[in-house]
């Protein structure tokens, strides 16, 4: 399915980036992002298009590799030393799957939906890069993430400071939510006494946006605490589209990250070496 046919252009007008329209909707964006580390567009992918997108997914989602595993929220840092009850020397549970870029067929219409370079525009004005690009890896420049029964994506941050695009696809029965803490921590502060507070589940900090599966979102994960909860009883997965971006042209990501989708570990990943 062609890109044009996949996204309501009626209410989200990215073909015509130039356009007052246009410019109006990603300067709302920016804002968003800026202010709340987040941006959902609801409905950015038309309902007959979505059950297409929705069918592809399906197809493709027994072919996820599979990790779950204890990860560090702060996988980014050396994190040993810390007393048991501090913020970095807590691991919560990943449990979900990754369809791999190789996976999908040459006729894609999420790769389409990808690769359109009206989107990419589209993204390079909301995130505010003088350049963006698609990235080249073979294995994770575009997935679908899979969390079916019992699968969650335990509270974390991102490792780096640029901005992460999804598109939920598919939402499960119950459970599968998106939750963060806008800009928890900062390069001044970790905020580590409120951190403990949402680990423990009483913080009122956390927010649930709502998000319907056809909403696309660009999210600033770094500074920002995030987590998809578990999955409860389903008869679908939940089934996101994540698509990678770079500044610079060419990107593959490094061989210990492909390593972690495709021959994931199941022992506990507390961090960098000390």
């Amino acid at each position: 399915m062609d890109p044009t046919q996949l996204v309501d252009l009626d209410r989200y007008p990215i073909d015509q980036t130039d356009g007052a329209a246009c410019q109006a909707l990603i300067t709302a964006c920016r804002r968003d992002v800026e202010t709340q580390s987040i941006c959902t567009l609801p409905g950015f992918v038309r309902p007959d298009a979505l059950e297409a997108l929705q069918a592809e997914a399906q197809v493709l989602a027994p072919t996820a590799c599979h990790m779950d595993n204890m990860r560090t929220p702060y996988g980014w840092m050396c994190n040993a030393g810390f007393e048991p009850d501090h913020p970095r020397s807590q691991v919560f549970r990943n449990r979900s799957g990754l369809v791999l870029s190789g996976e999908f067929p040459t006729n894609s219409s999420l790769e389409s939906f990808y690769r359109w370079d009206q989107l990419t525009e589209f993204l390079r004005q909301v995130i505010g890069a003088k350049t963006l690009y698609n990235t080249a890896c073979p294995h994770l420049s575009f997935n679908i993430g899979v969390e079916d029964e019992d699968g969650q994506f335990g509270w974390h941050f991102d490792t780096n400071d640029g901005c992460a695009i999804s598109l939920l696809i598919q939402q499960p029965d119950e459970g599968g939510h998106f939750e963060y803490t806008p800009f928890i921590r900062s390069n001044e502060d970790e905020n580590y006494a409120v951190i403990s507070r949402v680990f423990a589940g009483e913080s009122e900090r956390v927010t649930r946006p709502e998000m319907a599966p056809g909403t696309l979102t660009v999210f600033r994960g770094h500074r920002s605490l995030h987590r998809v909860t578990p999955v409860g009883r389903t008869a679908r997965p939940r089934l996101i589209g994540l698509f990678g971006y770079d500044q610079n042209p060419g990107m593959v990501y490094p061989e210990s990250t492909i390593r972690d989708f495709t021959n994931p570990s199941s022992e506990p990943y507390l961090g960098l070496p000390a």
